[in-house]
């Protein structure tokens, strides 16, 4: 039987400061563009590579 795992995950650290015109199009700051590939690697280094990913079309979620 294959273990299944479930990874639910939040976005990196957004820019709440910026010029984004609405909340769906905020960015990620300089803090969340440096974590989120150290998160990504940790994630690969543990064996986690997720088979289906089920995320918000946000511009912050998608750079995470």
């Amino acid at each position: 039987m294959k273990l299944r795992r479930l990874i639910i995950m939040r976005h990196a650290k957004s820019d709440w400061g910026g010029e984004a015109a609405t909340d769906h199009e905020r960015p990620l700051n300089e803090r969340g563009r440096r974590s989120a590939p150290l998160i990504a690697a940790e994630l690969s280094r543990l064996g986690w590579a997720p088979e289906v990913v089920i995320s918000s079309d946000a511009q912050r979620t998608q750079e995470t």
